[in-house]
């Protein structure tokens, strides 16, 4: 009998997790309050809806009487985690949903289990904001306990900067709880791992390139991925050894983790570890495309029920690979967007997806991963020359911009 799984999110990144889905043989109910979410077309059923409502999501799933709940590349595990065990379907726990996600019980977790993280505090009104900052120490990091993509995260170098970032982060926070941490620096890296029963799986690793960090100052904004990863082997070990034990830690045992490491003053810290699949084409785009492995598959057949084929996790081959954003750097109304239709055939692309804006858009300069507009991955005979690749694709698209009016 053809089995049916509620796929949360129906976006670029989230059709690429119903299609494989449908070449499982799985009868696909995908939701997104996008009415225009491309997904939508390419599931069997295309629901318009809000996925954080898990009392409507559960109404759905028992409407099509659904088999499994997923959600790829979307920070909601603790919906999925409520929808699993309202419809009693394979799935994490919600309580373990919630401390991967809520960066404050997170980070608390982990240091309280001896886990290497930035040391931090929690702010819970502007009133408390400057005496925690100095008892902290500048530069710090600010950041909202409850958002993804670098929404609302920047360095602040001293306190006349507090009330400005104080300002940006709680309008990104449902809770209005606000995280401070030391600031850290050093090379970092993206890991992504399946844990199936007892079997811990670390498939992707990665080093995240920072290029255009001063660019974008005070804020986080990673252009990329550089694989196979740079750094010494031993300083690798050490990585996925921590990787492991935090995935355990954190009691993290079916799903997807998705892991943020910062080698900082040659320790290896963990900034983040999130109990979902990345976004940003990591682990479903650059990662197989560089070697082979299908994370989505087995996630897809434990979501369900089924024994995954864990196999689909071994590499096959070995490619050096980058992937770039195309990352706006100004602000204004768009005039003209061109060079895009020549990406694709370029030398050494191997996807290109674009999300470009529209003549007469108004577009900001990033402040937040969310505010990219296109990625390129490519392939080469050197990491050097996968980057080059990279960098001449995303250069073949101009967005001319006049300046904003009000």
């Amino acid at each position: 009998m053809e089995k049916r799984i509620l796929i949360l999110g129906a976006g670029l990144e989230q059709t690429l997790a119903i299609n494989e889905a449908k070449s499982l043989g799985l009868y696909v109910i995908a939701c997104d309050q996008n009415p225009n979410a491309c997904g939508l077309k390419e599931a069997d059923v295309g629901i318009v809806c809000d996925i954080n409502d898990t009392g409507h999501l559960v109404e759905i799933g028992r409407r099509y009487n659904v088999d499994g709940v997923f959600c790829h590349a979307v920070e909601i595990p603790q919906v999925v985690s409520d929808i699993a065990a309202q419809l009693k379907l394979p799935g994490l726990s919600r309580e373990v949903a919630v401390r991967a996600t809520d960066k404050l019980k997170r980070i608390r977790w982990l240091r309280e289990n001896g886990i290497p993280v930035a040391n931090f505090m929690p702010v819970y009104s502007a009133d408390e904001i400057e005496e925690k900052a100095n008892k902290l120490g500048f530069p710090l990091v600010i950041k909202p306990v409850d958002n993804a993509g670098a929404r609302g995260v920047r360095v602040v170098n001293g306190k006349d900067e507090l009330k400005e970032a104080y300002g940006e982060a709680i309008q990104f926070s449902k809770s209005k709880v606000i995280l401070i941490e030391e600031l850290l620096s050093g090379p970092q890296i993206s890991t992504e791992s399946v844990i199936y029963q007892d079997q811990l799986i670390t498939f992707a690793f990665a080093d995240r390139n920072y290029e255009l960090l001063e660019d974008f100052s005070p804020y986080f904004i990673e252009d990329g991925i550089n694989y196979p990863s740079s750094l010494p082997e031993e300083t690798q070990k050490a990585v996925l050894a921590l990787v492991d034990r935090t995935i355990r830690i954190l009691e993290i045992d079916f799903g997807a983790a998705k892991g943020d490491v910062i080698i900082h003053n040659g320790v290896p810290k963990i900034i983040e570890m999130a109990a979902r699949t990345s976004g940003g084409w990591f682990g479903a785009g650059s990662i197989p495309i560089a070697t082979g492995v299908n994370m989505l598959k087995p996630l897809l057949q434990m979501a369900v029920g089924d024994k995954p084929d864990l196999e689909v996790l071994r590499p096959t081959k070995k490619l050096f690979c980058a992937q770039r954003y195309l990352i706006p750097r100004e602000s204004g109304e768009v005039i003209s967007v061109s060079g895009v239709e020549e990406v694709a055939s370029m030398p050494g692309v191997e996807m290109f997806t674009s999300f470009l804006p529209q003549v007469g858009d108004r577009i900001v300069r990033s402040t937040n991963h969310a505010q990219r507009y296109a990625q390129v991955i490519c392939t080469g005979a050197t990491i050097e020359e996968a980057i080059g690749r990279c960098k001449n694709a995303i250069a073949q698209i101009k967005i001319q911009l006049k300046p904003l009016t009000e």
